[in-house]
């Protein structure tokens, strides 16, 4: 700091937007004290500024007339100039005011240019203090977030089903070809009809693969969906909509990082997710095929089948964890890299804009946890070979049958006794998507129950309530990206509890003795469980982490209600000048004026202060809550095995963590503003905006954790009459609000129970 000059404190930045939005309340006088530029027009406030300033003037010659008269009768009566009182001191305050109440500029008065210039050092200022700030919390852990697990489950399981698929797709291939051989058409060793066949359809940004059996030929119709099929998205490279952003031409302060953002992150989530999928299902289809060969060759050791199958469920997981880990870890550099264009945009446009940067860092970081967390597979696995080959022994529309004898159904049966022995491995393919013992409390998962997925759920909010470290850590990171995260994750639970609700809603709707009740109640259970864990993540992860933005909008709001109430203050307070001086003080009563400019100097300063002690304290407050919870949540999250409502001990924990969350983001948030007005209450300056004043009330009104606990405890209790009158009832309510989809999904599944087959390393 000792080398900087004045210029590189004051001086703002080429497209401060704080004094863009000052010039269209002030006008182009803004520019001209600013840039130095020639200003000749006058908008309304300078119109009705050269209004008022006359008529100050006015009031404030009767002022210097009375001045003058007491000076005349002090000195006739003591007989000494203006009675002994310090003559030069006002001569000179009389003849400071006279020169600052002239019109100068656009009917604006030297006093209120002063302002002006005073706004625009102040707003240089906080420019250059973000300037020096913002590197620093550019290390907030934004690019370092997204990982695929050591071992996840989540990966396992569907690794697990998508390998068990695969392996009796290829059975089915190739007994279909071992039948087209003996009819001449195919040939079992060659590998044909039936090949195994990529398909893709592309949509608007994802590129979907499917992984079937095909006929290459014509003699099984030349169908694609023979023998079941693995489907992953592939994320595709989305083009910019117009030339600087995806939103078209529409120009913004940040639209040039905005779009280069975007085209850096999809390239980067493109070639993680597309390498990784691609690595996993090499690893996938080699193990499946091994697995199929030792099942159609007869080769039946049961010990060799499952080291297949581990050893392809752990190949195929380290290959999709490296290939994702490490490509997102050399894009670390590139990410970063990102950022820092990013901060050079939103810098160039001064202060204002330093909470919407570190909000789109945080958006940033939560696109590449969202890329690795929708990593999946979907399978589904082939259907009954007698399905696919009736229709071709008794022919087509009076055709000749195409599969003539036994010898097709003798093959047909040695298929599904390969089905069979394949099945009696379904128990050891589970356990591949089941959390072991010292995963409990650390794994996230996508199980296939909606009791588990509420569990893997509150294992992702565990894994984000930790705090690495009993000693402490001088390296600042973004509790606000940890915030959005747990949100997330409580969103996540909620939605697998209103999941399973429909699932015994359904279930429920055929009546079957002494379960309907238990159903219709796990129903309600599930449901009121569901919207609150939803609404808590919304709270907690939507709301709360934007907190920070409203308050900081306030503020700079604030600043500009200031200067304007400055403007229209400095005439009036420049009349105090003319006064009789009755101390040796050239300040003399205007004292308070002076230290109020002073304050309206250092306003922007203090915001950006503020910003930055707000997140220093909510990054130690949730440090302390966070552990405080980790404990809590740890003995409360729902067996994978349980029922779903098991959930329901754990709801108080979440609201009361939401509260506790609410008061430090809210108390935190409002130093933005309030650090500021407190600081300059130490040298008695105490001027408050009215925007200020009303802004904090109409904020705090609707996340005041008493109010919060008063709505939360009225909720509760309607949700506990509710769910007594279900209980007492057979929840007709829930009934009632889920019977619409219950009998659309029965009907589906009716429908489906004609015919053979399903889908998942269950069915």
């Amino acid at each position: 700091m000792a080398g900087e000059s004045f210029t590189d404190i004051f001086n703002p930045v080429q497209n401060d937007y704080a004094l863009i939005s000052l010039r269209r309340v002030l006008g182009c006088t803004v520019d001209t004290i600013w840039k130095g530029t020639t200003c000749s027009d006058a908008n309304m406030i300078a119109t009705a500024a050269a209004f008022f300033n006359v008529a100050v003037a006015i009031v404030g010659s009767i002022f210097i007339t009375y001045t003058i008269y007491v000076g005349v009768a002090d000195t006739a009566r003591e007989g000494e100039a203006m009675g002994g009182n310090s003559v030069k001191y006002t001569v000179a305050r009389v003849g400071l005011g006279a020169i600052m109440i002239l019109p100068v500029s656009s009917g604006f008065t030297l006093a209120q240019l002063l302002v002006i210039q005073i706004l625009v050092w102040g707003s240089g200022a906080a420019d250059n203090l973000w300037a020096k700030i913002s590197p620093m919390i550019a290390s907030g852990g934004y690019s370092q977030v997204a990982t695929v697990p050591e071992d996840d489950y989540k990966l396992r399981g569907m690794i697990a089903g998508a390998i068990r698929t695969r392996a009796i797709g290829y059975v089915c291939a190739y007994r279909l070809n071992e039948i087209a051989e003996v009819f001449g058409q195919g040939s079992a060793s060659g590998g044909s009809p039936i090949v195994a066949k990529p398909i893709t359809a592309t949509g608007y940004a994802t590129i979907t693969t499917t992984q079937t059996f095909a006929d290459s030929g014509t003699w099984f119709n030349g169908s694609n969906t023979l023998c079941g099929s693995v489907q992953y998205t592939l994320a595709s490279e989305v083009a910019l909509q117009g030339q600087n952003n995806v939103w078209g031409n529409v120009e913004t302060v940040t639209s040039a990082a905005d779009a280069a953002t975007w085209q850096v992150m999809n390239a980067i989530a493109v070639n993680a997710v597309n390498g990784g999928l691609n690595a996993a299902w090499g690893q996938i289809d080699a193990s499946a095929k091994s697995i199929a060969n030792l099942v159609y060759t007869q080769a039946r050791n049961d010990a060799q089948v499952q080291t297949t199958i581990k050893q392809g469920v752990t190949a195929a997981q380290s290959a999709l964890r490296n290939s994702v880990n490490s490509t997102l870890s050399g894009a670390s550099g590139q990410i970063q890299n990102l950022a820092k264009d990013y901060l050079d945009q939103t810098a160039a446009a001064g202060w204002v804009f330093a909470i919407s940067w570190q909000r789109a860092n945080i958006n940033i970081a939560q696109f590449f946890q969202n890329i690795v967390n929708g990593i999946n597979f979907t399978f589904t696995v082939p259907v009954s070979l007698s399905s696919i080959l009736q229709p071709l022994s008794t022919g087509f529309y009076g055709a000749q049958p195409r599969l003539t004898g036994s010898t097709w159904q003798v093959i047909a049966a040695s298929y599904e006794r390969d089905v069979g022995y394949m099945r009696s491995f379904d128990a050891y393919f589970a356990d591949f998507g089941k959390a072991t013992p010292s995963e409990t409390a650390g794994q996230v998962g996508v199980p296939d129950s909606s009791a588990a997925g509420v569990s893997s759920a509150f294992r992702w909010v565990l894994s984000k309530l930790q705090v690495t470290g009993t000693n402490g850590t001088s390296q600042w990171s973004d509790p606000l990206l940890n915030l959005t995260q747990i949100g997330v994750g409580f969103v996540d639970a909620g939605l697998w509890a209103l999941g399973g609700s429909v699932v015994s809603d359904v279930a429920s709707g055929f009546n079957i003795p002494f379960v309907t009740g238990v159903l219709q109640r796990t129903a309600a259970a599930s449901w009121g469980l569901g919207i609150i864990l939803v609404g808590a993540g919304f709270w907690i992860g939507g709301v709360l982490p934007l907190l920070p933005l409203i308050y900081f909008f306030g503020a700079v709001i604030s600043w500009l209600v200031v200067g304007l109430e400055a403007l229209i203050a400095v005439p009036i307070w420049v009349l105090t000048h003319f006064f009789p001086a009755r101390e040796p003080s050239l300040i003399g009563a205007s004292r308070q004026g002076y230290l109020l400019l002073f304050g309206l100097l250092a306003r922007p300063i203090l915001i950006i202060m503020g910003l930055v002690v707000s997140l220093l304290l909510m990054f130690a407050a949730f440090a302390i809550l966070n552990s405080m919870f980790f404990s809590v949540f740890a003995l409360m999250i729902p067996l994978d095995a349980g029922p779903v409502t098991s959930a329901i001990t754990s709801v108080a924990a979440i609201v009361v963590y939401g509260i506790a969350a609410t008061i430090v983001v809210s108390n935190s948030c409002a130093l933005i503003s309030e650090l500021g007005d407190a600081a300059l209450r130490w040298v008695e300056i105490g001027v408050q905006s009215l925007w200020s004043a009303r802004f904090g009330s109409d904020v705090m009104q609707p996340v005041n954790p008493a109010g919060g606990i008063a709505n939360v405890a009225r909720g509760m209790g309607n949700a506990a009459s509710g769910l007594r009158t279900a209980g007492h009832h057979g929840a007709q309510g829930s009934a009632n609000l889920l019977s619409g989809a219950g009998a659309r999904l029965r009907g589906m599944m009716g429908a489906s129970d004609k015919r053979a087959g399903g889908s998942g390393p269950n069915s």
